[in-house]
């Protein structure tokens, strides 16, 4: 367990590396040297004074973790296996201190989600795009399913450019009837 003085909170973490070292001689000592931890029912990491760290007690050791490792849906970095700073930062940016609505997917094992800014309605599933397509907008990934909107979206304007078309050929119809 570690406390964050900051949050005034005790959590349950695990200790991934010493960040710092020094050689500690007394117990005042231990509170230099840092290490690295992984907050377990948060997912998180940040780094805490070693005086801050005490022995995790069985019952607490005994609950399940209260996090859940995801990836993002249908998205992939532009160039090769690594996000980019500047996708990153885009997508802190929009993430960071906001609530966010996720719809889940399992694929072979792994939890995918797509993050979206605005809640559905019950029982809908329209929402604005999701956090996946708008990371491909900037130009920060590549959207698995892209190529499918686009060609989607032509469709979809086609169908509406012919139905107009109809609706202004009936009118026409109905107003040659009428005279």
């Amino acid at each position: 367990m570690a406390w964050f003085p900051k949050q005034k909170l005790w959590c349950r973490v695990q200790v991934c590396k010493i960040s710092d070292t020094c050689t500690a001689t007394s117990q005042k000592d231990f509170a230099d040297i840092k290490v690295e931890v992984r907050r377990i029912d948060y997912g998180d990491v940040a780094c805490v004074s070693l005086g801050n760290i005490k022995e995790l007690c069985g019952e607490l050791a005994s609950r399940p973790v209260q996090t859940l490792q995801v990836s993002l849906a249908n998205v992939r970095p532009v160039n090769g296996e690594n996000w980019s700073s500047e996708a990153i930062s885009w997508f802190k940016s929009k993430v960071k201190k906001k609530t966010l609505y996720a719809r889940l997917y399992l694929e072979r094992g792994n939890v995918l989600v797509e993050l979206f800014m605005e809640k559905g309605k019950i029982g809908a599933m329209r929402r604005g795009d999701s956090l996946s397509v708008k990371l491909a907008q900037h130009g920060y990934a590549k959207h698995e399913h892209q190529r499918f909107m686009v060609l989607r979206s032509h469709v979809q304007h086609k169908t509406r450019q012919q139905s107009l078309e109809w609706e202004k050929y009936l009118l026409s119809c109905y107003c040659q009837n009428k005279k």
